[in-house]
């Protein structure tokens, strides 16, 4: 009996303040470009919040990404854990300050933690309470985003590949 080949997923996480917003539109955006891709079985893509009280990710999140016909799964806010930063291979955070809050609590980790403008040269902007169009910004910014990390990501797996 052939022995089948274990895929293993590189660990993509996204950071933001609650995990209602940015980091769930990041996650969502970034598998439905990798699912049209036809990479997602190569990733393993989530999100969390450095301080997580809300039960869902905000309606106006939820509608900027149904209106760029992205596919949403049943989501709920998930609290940043050590066991998450552990596990993950790349923690993409929304701002500058969300990296240097995981780096400075967390050893040995700077290597793998990024902030946006890091991949784009700016931050994404937090849309809580600004109403639809700030979301609709938002989107804009994190499709820079999503581009310049697939750039990377894609090259390093073709780099594996040819290897």
């Amino acid at each position: 009996m052939a022995e089948r080949k274990k895929t293993v997923k590189r660990k993509i996480l996204f950071v933001c303040t609650g995990n209602t917003c940015r980091s769930p539109m990041a996650q969502f955006l970034l598998k439905e470009r990798l699912r049209k891709l036809r990479k997602a079985s190569k990733f393993e893509v989530t999100s969390a919040g450095l301080s997580v009280y809300e039960t869902d990710m905000m309606p106006e999140a939820k509608k900027a990404l149904t209106e760029q016909n992205v596919k949403i799964s049943p989501f709920k806010p998930t609290q940043l854990t050590y066991e998450a930063v552990d596990n993950a291979d790349l923690i993409v955070c929304m701002t500058d300050r969300h990296r240097m809050a995981i780096v400075t609590i967390v050893e040995n980790v700077e290597s793998k933690v990024f902030s946006a403008s890091q991949f784009t040269g700016e931050e994404i902007m937090d849309p809580y309470g600004m109403g639809q169009m700030a979301y609709e910004d938002v989107i804009s910014q994190l499709g820079r985003l999503i581009d310049a990390i697939l750039d990377k990501e894609l090259k390093e797996l073709n780099a594996k590949k040819e290897n």
